[in-house]
Parts: C-alpha cells; sequence; structure tokens
C-alpha cells in the first residue's frame, strides 16, 4: 500500500526541521574567539550586564550581577585601551582563549577566557590569570572568594566573626546627601587631629575593626597602642610605617605629620557641596570607594593668603549596620585662583 504524497512531504518537512534544530544545537559558527572578542567589546563600552548575560548558566549561578560588574570594574577591564586575543585552544568541550588587555595606565594584564558550549553559542565560564615566570597560581579572578587580606591570622583572631565579604551584591550604596556627610564627618575628624596637633584617637576610634584589627588579638593591639616607652621591639610593634597594613595611631601620626605641621584647616568644607571624581561604587571585597572634593577653599597657616583645596580618597566598609572608615587618603593642592580679591 502506496502512504499518500503529501505524507511523504509532510516527513521530509519535519525531518528537514529537526535536522536544522540538531545543527543549531552545535553551531559552530561563531567561534571561542569570535565571543571572546565580543566579550571584549562589551566591557569596553561598559555594556556589562549586556556581557554578564553572555556567560554560562553556572557562571551566573555562582556569581550576581553585582558582583561580576564590580570585578570588571576592579580588574580594569572597562577601561582597558585596547585588547589583543590569541587563537583558541580546545580541550573537549571547552575552548580557552587568552587576551591581553592594555589598561587605562598602560599596564598589561593577561587573563584565559575559559568557554564552554550552551544553547548553541560559546559561553564564559571563567577567567584565570597567568602564572608568572618565576611560578605562581592561575587564580579565576572571577571566583567569590575572600579577597581581603585582613582576615587572616590565627583561630583565635576576630577574623572569624564575618569580616570575610564574599558577595557585596546586598550592599546599597547610600544616596549623594549620606555619601556627602559620610565624607564631610571623616574630614573633620581629620581636622580635629590636625588642630589637636596630630591627636588622631577620635579618628582611630571611628574606624572599621577590619582596619585596625587586620586578623589579631584586639587586646593584644590594645598594649601596643597604649604603649610609651623605648624599647624598640615594643615600639616597632605600633607599625609606624604599616608594614602591618592595618591602622594604628602611629601609621597615622607618621603618614599626616606634614599636613599637622601646615596647620591645615578644612573646616570650611563643612556644609558645602561635594564633588566626586568618579562615581561612588562597592568594589568585589565589598567595600564602598568615594573619591572626590568639596567645592570650598582651605587654607593653611605656614602658607597664609594661598588658597588651597582638599582633594580625598575615602574607603568604607559596612560594620555592624554602620559604614566604617576603611582607608584614608588626603592631599591639600594648590588653587590657581588667588584666595581673595585684588582691592
Amino acid at each position: 500500500m502506496e502512504r499518500p504524497a503529501f505524507w511523504n512531504g509532510l516527513r521530509s518537512t519535519l525531518a528537514l526541521i529537526f535536522a536544522t534544530l540538531l545543527c543549531g544545537c552545535n553551531d559552530r559558527s561563531r567561534s571561542a574567539r569570535d565571543a571572546a572578542e565580543e566579550m571584549g567589546r562589551m566591557l569596553s563600552d561598559q555594556r556589562i550586564v549586556e556581557a554578564y548575560g553572555e556567560t554560562a548558566l553556572a557562571f551566573r549561578f555562582r556569581r550576581s550581577e553585582s558582583y561580576f560588574e564590580a570585578r570588571v570594574r576592579d580588574l580594569g577591564l572597562c577601561d582597558a585601551r585596547a585588547v589583543k586575543w590569541g587563537g583558541p585552544e580546545r580541550s573537549g568541550r571547552l575552548a580557552t582563549v587568552r587576551g591581553i588587555f592594555t589598561l587605562k595606565d598602560d599596564s598589561r594584564l593577561a587573563l584565559n577566557f575559559v568557554f564552554s558550549t550552551e544553547d548553541g553559542a560559546w559561553r564564559l565560564i571563567e577567567a584565570r590569570s597567568i602564572p608568572a615566570a618565576d611560578g605562581g597560581v592561575a587564580e579565576d579572578v572571577f571566583a567569590v572568594a575572600a579577597r581581603t587580606k585582613d582576615t587572616r591570622g590565627t583561630e583565635n583572631n576576630i577574623g572569624i566573626r564575618a569580616m570575610e565579604i564574599v558577595e557585596p551584591s546586598a550592599i546599597t550604596i547610600p544616596a549623594e546627601p549620606q555619601l556627602r556627610q559620610l565624607a564631610e564627618d571623616t574630614l573633620m575628624r581629620f581636622n580635629e587631629a590636625i588642630q589637636n596637633g596630630g591627636d588622631f584617637s577620635t579618628l582611630y576610634a571611628a574606624a572599621s575593626d577590619r582596619w585596625k584589627y587586620r586578623g589579631r588579638d584586639p587586646k593584644e593591639l590594645a598594649r601596643d597602642i597604649a604603649y610609651s616607652g623605648s624599647d624598640p621591639e615594643r615600639r616597632a610593634k605600633q607599625d609606624p610605617f604599616n608594614n602591618d597594613n592595618r591602622l594604628t595611631l602611629a601609621a597615622l601620626n607618621n603618614a599626616f605629620a606634614a599636613t599637622v605641621a601646615a596647620q591645615v584647616d578644612l573646616s570650611p568644607i563643612k556644609g558645602k557641596r561635594m564633588l566626586l571624581s568618579e562615581p561612588a561604587r562597592v568594589n568585589s571585597d565589598g567595600v564602598l570607594n568615594l573619591n572626590g572634593t568639596f567645592d570650598a577653599i582651605v587654607f593653611q597657616a605656614t602658607a597664609p593668603g594661598r588658597a588651597r583645596r582638599v582633594e580625598f580618597k575615602l574607603e568604607y566598609v559596612s560594620e555592624q549596620s554602620r559604614w566604617k572608615l576603611f582607608g584614608l587618603t588626603v592631599n591639600i593642592l594648590g588653587e590657581e585662583k588667588p584666595s581673595r580679591p585684588k582691592p
């Protein structure tokens, strides 16, 4: 018995559709290098959300969109001047493409981008650093991990107490008025220390535990801070040169001795408009970065009549539901305009 002609035609049409779908699941028209180049373009064009959408499902499962953006900005990939891609190296369903990024400061960052096939396209699953020639470990630069160095130490330190920042996605950046108040409060404490001849105790008390302790026993550090004798070993523990990369009163006095000696007065910034040099952001360590100046002229007693302005770089971390100081850089810069109009 012969099948009707329409049945044969229908079967051929269904077979063609099936074949088309099957080919689509394994489309190789776009190579892994094509995917890498497109990823690089999206990052350099600040299309970070779009780039995140082109990553593999497993990548997105372990990393939030905000974390991905924070890491991209930390690495400087969105400000890269150029990127040079190598050819893909295949290993089963994976392909690795090396990209050498020329960053904003003209330094170079080499990363191995690893792609897998998913939904008929190459999707990013990780990006690994290139170990140095003399050794090192290839790190997944997008891995969600405690990147901060302030959690090291023994089991008795405070580093165990929720000091490790894993994901900044739950941290909301304060609104502009709160940011301005945060910066103003910090700089007013800094100014108080200058006016008091270098007594930074108030500023130190307002700083975060993460910055002060860096994984060390608070009781031990309290003894070091209070020591005022001449024993060189005990004085070295006060860390005036910040060798332990943690905040101490001695380190504050050493870092800002010239500012104290110049008798700079920052009080004119109070209540004035804050001008940020870049948008405030939270990095992948959960640290709020706040960089800029205030629309105000400040003065120093050792150079009367010369207008100055304050430039700040401030870092904060969220501790006990409050933003606490985690980093402080203050520069007093000269103004081109005279402080007072000529008569």
